[in-house]
């Protein structure tokens, strides 16, 4: 997949093309099935298949105070739509002044004449544009006059319930990590770099990494069971998300104590997959119970994990699964 950054570096030439437009935090099992109908369309019609998109999300610039904390990292993002076999990914530079333009203006300048659009497809809900106008009943008929086709999909469920990018970060913040399964079609995971902590976890027993990540999104405070993957690796472990009420601390914390690891691993990259939450995070009288605690929520993940294999996207590159 190529990446385009900037809509002064699409090539002059650009070959006609089938487009999908979305934001696609997440890229949920909804978004998967309009990656699946854009490169299906892009083979039988012998186009280039492109998904266009923007960065930053808009309404981290429209509105910031109402933006939500996204599901992926830029760098995720891009990895799992190019694991969906996607010739290009035009991320948009997103500004008030971009904000600006008419949907028609967007379609006519961008989509038609930038990237030879020849048809587009579309989620049943999605909105660009100013004032958010342009629906996809605008899109039908102002590109029936160009004599471009586009495609709306139906809305894909689980259920009966549409996949949906909100639905899924509501279920993160209340910890119900393992009812994202079916939505996402993986397990939620984060990325990031161990990092100096206060060593308390080894103290009791139970040393910990502590991770430091650009994820936005982090499930609630708690306790979880999860699998975690250094390098080619792969260990089951116990995180602990939250404030360590126990010892009156203020800032969020992401502890995890990784089972039958012993080694130092601080400045390593680890990716965090949370399987099932445990308990709420609890203020102990004192260290002991604190101890005794957490031997109960090791013992409770050995059980689950004997069970539970890790759920990746399917299609993922697997270096960065």
């Amino acid at each position: 997949m190529i990446i385009i950054d900037s809509l002064t570096r699409i090539p002059d030439d650009f070959a006609p093309s089938v487009v999908t437009l979305g934001n696609f935090d997440g890229v949920h099992l909804g978004h998967r099935a309009l990656f699946r109908r854009l490169t299906s369309i892009a083979r039988t019609e012998q186009l280039q298949s492109v998904v266009c998109t923007f960065y930053p999300h808009p309404l981290k610039v429209l509105a910031p105070d109402n933006a939500p904390l996204l599901l992926n990292t830029r760098e995720e993002r891009r990895r799992l739509i190019a694991a969906s076999h996607v010739d290009w990914l035009i991320e948009i530079p997103f500004d008030r002044s971009f904000a600006q333009q008419s949907p028609a203006e967007f379609v006519d300048k961008v989509l038609l004449n930038r990237l030879a659009a020849q048809k587009l497809v579309v989620g049943y809900d999605y909105a660009f544009g100013q004032g958010r106008s342009g629906t996809p009943a605008f899109l039908r008929d102002f590109c029936a006059g160009k004599g471009v086709a586009v495609d709306i999909v139906e809305p894909v469920s689980a259920a009966g319930t549409p996949y949906s990018s909100t639905r899924i970060r509501q279920l993160i913040s209340a910890g119900r990590v393992a009812d994202v399964l079916p939505l996402l079609g993986r397990h939620y995971n984060l990325y990031g770099e161990v990092v100096s902590g206060f060593q308390r976890g080894r103290e009791l027993g139970f040393p910990t990494a502590n991770i430091s990540t650009e994820k936005e999104l982090i499930p609630a405070p708690g306790v979880y069971v999860v699998k975690v993957r250094h390098g080619d690796l792969e260990y089951g472990g116990v995180v602990n998300v939250g404030y360590c009420p126990t010892f009156g601390c203020h800032d969020l914390s992401i502890e995890v104590h990784l089972l039958d690891y012993s080694g130092e691993i601080y400045g390593e990259k680890l990716r965090v997959y949370f399987i099932e939450r445990l308990r709420d995070e609890t203020a102990f009288a004192n260290v002991n119970e604190l101890t005794v605690a957490i031997a109960e929520d090791v013992l409770k993940a050995r059980q689950i994990l004997q069970r539970v294999q890790v759920v990746q996207y399917s299609e993922y590159l697997p270096s960065n699964a």
